[in-house]
């Protein structure tokens, strides 16, 4: 009897092992408004269900991206909209990088999110969704466009979630 308890034992740690370490093939989409002084070149996104030292558990969002704007710019916030396997609304975040991008510079950042969901994350959302130039200056995304993008994949995408629930506007 014990020696049946310590091999079932042995493969339930094996498989909820599998299970943390798993990482998912994801689709992921781009959504570059002509008017974003900052272009996306790149985005992958994916889960990494265990952490370590190194690497945090949660979705991983890389980016590579070109200041097209001819003007320095000192900040950039990104939108990053995760969905699930179904292509249901799991969470979205923004990435933020404070560092001078000059005009036709390339760079690349990586953020991570973790939800309480997260390991079901399937499909992820790139977007420029705003821009400080070194005058001061600030550029922000049109939401429409980007939220009638969104509902190409979640059909009834409430416009809502792309805001901090403390910003109390509507986009």
């Amino acid at each position: 009897m014990k020696r049946y308890f310590a091999v079932a034992f042995i493969i339930a740690v094996s498989c909820l092992s599998t299970i943390a370490q798993r990482t998912t093939t994801t689709a992921t989409r781009i959504i570059n408004q002509p008017t974003a002084p900052i272009k996306i070149i790149s985005y992958n996104a994916v889960y990494i269900g265990s952490s370590s030292t190194y690497v945090s558990r949660g979705i991983h969002h890389n980016l590579e991206y070109e200041n097209a704007s001819g003007r320095t710019v000192v900040a950039v916030q990104f939108g990053l909209v995760s969905f699930d396997i179904w292509n249901e609304f799991l969470d979205r975040t923004g990435g933020v990088t404070m560092e001078t991008i000059e005009p036709g510079s390339k760079e690349k950042g990586k953020w991570v999110a973790t939800s309480y969901a997260d390991f079901s994350f399937h499909t992820g959302v790139a977007y420029v969704s705003k821009v400080r130039f070194d005058n001061g200056e600030i550029w922000s995304a049109d939401l429409t466009s980007v939220v009638l993008e969104l509902r190409k994949i979640e059909k009834d995408f409430d416009a809502s979630r792309l805001k901090k629930k403390d910003d109390g506007e509507k986009p």
